[in-house]
C-alpha cells in the first residue's frame, strides 16, 4: 500500500512562515466583486493584522498603480508602511527579483499568499514558489475575482498543484495554537473582523457582567436549591 506524503506536516508558527499580500489595491478590491467589497476589505484587513499580532514579516507587492488598479489600500500603508511595498512591472510576482529577494531574506519556507485577483496575482506565484520548494498557503477569502466561477476554477488549481487552500481565519487559529497563551489575539480579531463573533464577544461580556452583579446581589444559591 502506498503511503500518503504530506508536505506539510510542521504546522505554521509565527517562526516558520512569510506572509506574502499581492496587489491589494483600491481599483482592484472594487471591481473584483466575487466578494462583497466591504466584507473583502474586512478579511483583507483581519488577515494583515493576523500579521502584526505574530510579529510575521510580510511582503507587500503592488503592480500598476498609476493606473486602473489604484494605490495600495491605505489601511496597509499605515500598518505595514510606504517602505514594505515593492511595485512592479511583472504580471507574476516571482519573476521580479526585488520581490522574490525580500521573499528569501526572510528565511521563511512556509509563504502564506493572498492577492488581487486570485486568478493571477495569487496562483501564479503560488505554483511558481512551490516548485522552488515552498509550502504554500493561498488565503481564499482574502483574495477574491471577477466572479465566484473564477475562484472556483482557481482553487481547483491550486489544490492540484500542491497549495494549501485556506481561509484568514483558519491562518489566524493555527498561528494561535494555544487559547491560554494567544486567545486575545483570536478574540481582537475575530471580535473586531468578524461580526458574528462580535456579537458573541459582546453576548458574553454582557451576561458575564450581569452574572457577577447577580451574584453579588443574592449570592450564590445551595446547591441543594437546585435538587
Amino acid at each position: 500500500m502506498n503511503t500518503i506524503v504530506n508536505p506539510f506536516k510542521e504546522e505554521l508558527t509565527p517562526e516558520n512562515c512569510c506572509f506574502v499580500m499581492i496587489d491589494h489595491q483600491v481599483g482592484l478590491s472594487s471591481f473584483l466583486t466575487s466578494v462583497d467589497p466591504a466584507l473583502l476589505k474586512n478579511n483583507i484587513l483581519g488577515h494583515a493584522k493576523t500579521a502584526k499580532a505574530f510579529d510575521i514579516p510580510t511582503v507587500l507587492g503592488t503592480s500598476w498603480p498609476q493606473g486602473p488598479n489604484g494605490p495600495t489600500l491605505p489601511e496597509l500603508i499605515e500598518l505595514f508602511g510606504e517602505d514594505a511595498i515593492i511595485d512592479r512591472p511583472f504580471v507574476n510576482l516571482w519573476n521580479d527579483k526585488a520581490s522574490k529577494k525580500a521573499i528569501k531574506d526572510t528565511g521563511r519556507k512556509k509563504l502564506v499568499i493572498s492577492g488581487l485577483a486570485t486568478e493571477v496575482c495569487v496562483a501564479f506565484p503560488a505554483i511558481s514558489a512551490l516548485q522552488d520548494g515552498y509550502e504554500v498557503y493561498a488565503v481564499i477569502d482574502a483574495s477574491a475575482d471577477w466572479n465566484p466561477l473564477v475562484t472556483e476554477v482557481t482553487m481547483k488549481r491550486l489544490a492540484s498543484a500542491g497549495v494549501i487552500v485556506t481561509t484568514w481565519v483558519a491562518v489566524l487559529a493555527e498561528l494561535a495554537n494555544n487559547t491560554q497563551k494567544n486567545g486575545m489575539h483570536i478574540a481582537n480579531l475575530l471580535s473586531e473582523h468578524m461580526g458574528q463573533y462580535s456579537v458573541a464577544m459582546s453576548n458574553y461580556l454582557g451576561v458575564a457582567k450581569n452574572a457577577d452583579m447577580m451574584k453579588e446581589q443574592i449570592g450564590t444559591p445551595p446547591l441543594q436549591a437546585h435538587l
